[in-house]
């Protein structure tokens, strides 16, 4: 049997009187009708489960019964509290309660609503049993037949987190929220001082997205991503569900977390990696579309482009896709046409003219807006700055990176057969040659220009010279080709 000190938090101030009564009895012992010596109350015989707890109060210890109970009447064999309410705990028992929240039991002096005054499983003599199995009585709700539960709730170790009597702190917490939580989560604070990136609740209050005791979500997660996400991140919620055109790695698997960390990174954005890397973990296979078409390996020609492209020079994918989804064909941010052949239209190039100048595409001769000319005749605008045939910049470059100078295609997907159309670029100091399924072999040279009959500009057809029209018209012949 082990004697509890001073310093346990227990009392009988809200005891019912009949603990020793005569009712309370055993009925084959006669009611006493005079004094009870001490020692005399626990017995075999009279309240024999009094003494049956693995940790005892210390009046119990020493059958002081008196400590608590003052005789009324010997012949009744009554008993009354020897002091009033919570007085009775206080005379021996000199916690404070000065915390600016107080848990409810104590500021009403109603110790005895979670402790048993005789005795416990534990030195805290608890009622309902140790831990958690105590606080449930009347906090049953935090875990609510949940999946997941927080560790020291699952082992019954409410006072991990949580003062018994009063804090400072709301919910009678040890400590401020995030505090708290780093306290065990260790590596998390570590990771996040280091990190060049911290996502801003981290710095705030771990409860903005996890709940504190249990959850559906394995990490306590109060919604699963990206939903949760979307409480704060509403504009990029109404881009996802509004976006003509989707990106699949929003939605599925760990939703954001498929390319974000959910705390802190060394990468811009939080990333789980580099950009590209991030982008690559999934584009490193060739993708059916929706649309029939297949999304290039990208990862792939990568590998074999030894010019990139600028953005992918720079790490930078979000240069030309919006990555949550967006209005354009491949989550472009911009307009860019998906054909082969396109009618000219500034519009339709928006994407190219937010980085490229808009001239080398709008005057026929120039000698500074473009190397791509013969003398000062503009190639560019020859190609591309046509009502109804005009190849769009997909018809020769490669988007992401190429084998050649200037990312020159080695060839292009040209209509549905899976015919690739060959391009065959030459660069030259001063110009340079193309020998393409598209026209017979030309050259170009910007100081000694060749000559070369050029051939006519297709008539635009009679009635309708919409730009829809003529962009159907373009595609009869050669089918979106994607990047």
């Amino acid at each position: 049997m082990r004697l509890l000190g001073s310093q346990i938090v227990a009392c009988v101030c809200g005891l019912a009187l009949s603990t020793l009564a005569a009712d309370d009895m055993p009925s084959q012992v006669e009611k006493p009708t005079e004094s009870i010596p001490r020692g005399g109350c626990v017995t075999d015989k009279c309240h024999p489960g009094i003494k049956s707890e693995p940790w005892l109060h210390s009046p119990v210890v020493v059958d002081a019964c008196d400590a608590c109970h003052e005789e009324v009447s010997p012949k009744e064999h009554t008993y009354k509290w020897r002091f009033k309410g919570k007085e009775l705990c206080r005379f021996c028992h000199r916690f404070q309660t000065t915390g600016e929240y107080i848990h409810k039991p104590v500021s009403h002096g109603e110790c005895t609503d979670c402790h048993n005054p005789h005795g416990g499983e534990d030195q805290n003599m608890l009622l309902g049993g140790a831990g958690a199995k105590s606080c449930l009585q009347c906090h049953s709700y935090v875990t609510e037949g949940l999946p997941a539960v927080h560790g020291p709730v699952l082992s019954g170790s409410c006072t991990v987190c949580h003062r018994a009597h009063s804090s400072n702190q709301a919910a009678l917490l040890t400590k401020p929220g995030r505090e708290l939580c780093l306290e065990c989560h260790a590596l998390l604070s570590r990771q996040t001082a280091q990190a060049r990136t911290v996502h801003k609740p981290v710095n705030e209050d771990c409860r903005g997205c996890h709940l504190p005791h249990a959850a559906e979500d394995k990490m306590l997660l109060k919604a699963s991503s990206p939903a949760l996400c979307g409480t704060c991140h509403e504009k990029l919620t109404a881009r996802i569900e509004t976006a003509a055109t989707k990106h699949n790695a929003v939605a599925i698997d760990k939703g954001c977390q498929n390319c974000h960390e959910a705390h802190a990174s060394d990468y811009p954005a939080i990333l789980v990696n580099d950009m590209v890397e991030v982008c690559l973990s999934c584009h490193d296979e060739e993708m059916p579309m929706p649309d029939g078409t297949i999304l290039t390996n990208i990862k792939a020609v990568l590998a074999l482009g030894r010019t990139p492209h600028g953005p992918i020079a720079q790490r930078n994918c979000v240069a030309c896709h919006h990555i949550h989804g967006g209005s354009y064909f491949r989550l472009l941010i911009k307009e860019y046409p998906p054909e082969f052949y396109a009618p000219f239209l500034e519009e339709t190039y928006a994407l190219c003219m937010a980085c490229h100048d808009r001239q080398r595409f709008l005057v026929q001769h120039t000698d500074t807006f473009t190397d791509f000319r013969n003398g000062d005749l503009n190639l560019h605008y020859l190609h591309i700055n046509k009502k109804i045939k005009g190849r769009t910049c997909r018809a020769c470059h490669e988007t992401h990176a190429s084998e050649s100078p200037k990312h020159m295609r080695k060839s292009v997907p040209f209509g549905s057969g899976g015919w690739e159309l060959p391009v065959d670029f030459e660069k030259f100091p001063t110009g340079g040659a193309c020998k393409s399924g598209c026209h017979r072999p030309y050259a170009y040279d910007r100081k000694e220009p060749l000559v070369y009959e050029l051939p006519p500009e297709p008539a635009n057809p009679p009635g309708d010279d919409s730009p829809e029209k003529n962009r159907k018209e373009a595609n009869n012949d050669a089918e979106s080709i994607g990047p």
